[in-house]
């Protein structure tokens, strides 16, 4: 039974991994609308391989053994001995800490909004305002699926050009992503001082 698992486990990875133009034909050629029995046949087939696809990542996260050889082909990264080790240790924090400062400076960024507000009939001199704001609303920013607009977004005065530096809809994804790089990283190395000190 276990054998059998592991089979069906390669098929639907290799399926996964190369089965992709499929999807490209079902697209390309409309078999999706298309009531002929072959486009049927095609459209089955991306269906299927849309199912099969998040294989690849559940692989790697749970199989240690096959998400190093992954990593090892991807970065170079070689673990024969402790100061390769101790390398590679080197080069996953400093990438975490890349990666969580730019995930945090683009999270900054959809609380950022800049307005450029141009009113011909303003007899003033100043007939132009530029505006740099932050503000943080729930109704944007917690809102996956996007946003609502403001009143003034609907109907600027004069010329109005501007928004948000980064839409708001990506807040929650980019915190939880934040809270999940922190999270395993804790975990996994919480998990390697615990085998050190059996």
């Amino acid at each position: 039974m276990k054998k059998i698992a592991i089979n069906a486990h390669k098929a639907v990875l290799t399926f996964a991994a190369w089965g992709w133009p499929i999807l490209l034909l079902d697209f390309a050629s409309g078999a999706y609308k298309s009531p002929a029995p072959w486009a049927d046949w095609i459209n089955t087939a991306a269906f299927i391989w849309v199912l099969s696809a998040p294989a690849w990542p559940a692989t790697l996260v749970l199989d240690r053994a096959r998400r190093e050889r992954v990593m090892a082909r991807l970065c170079g990264l070689r673990e024969d001995d402790e100061r390769e080790r101790a390398v590679t240790g080197d080069a996953a924090r400093s990438a975490l800490l890349l990666s969580l400062a730019l995930q945090s400076l683009m999270l900054v960024m959809t609380m950022t909004s800049v307005r450029v507000v141009y009113d011909p009939e303003i007899k003033e001199t100043k007939k132009g305002m530029l505006s740099v704001g932050m503000g943080f609303s729930s109704n944007k920013h917690l809102n996956p699926f996007g946003s609502p607009l403001d009143d003034e977004d609907r109907a600027p005065r004069g010329v109005s050009a501007g928004g948000y530096l980064l839409s708001p809809a990506c807040f929650p994804v980019l915190a939880l992503l934040i809270l999940i790089q922190l999270a395993a990283f804790r975990a996994y190395a919480g998990r390697r001082y615990e085998g050190t000190e059996a």
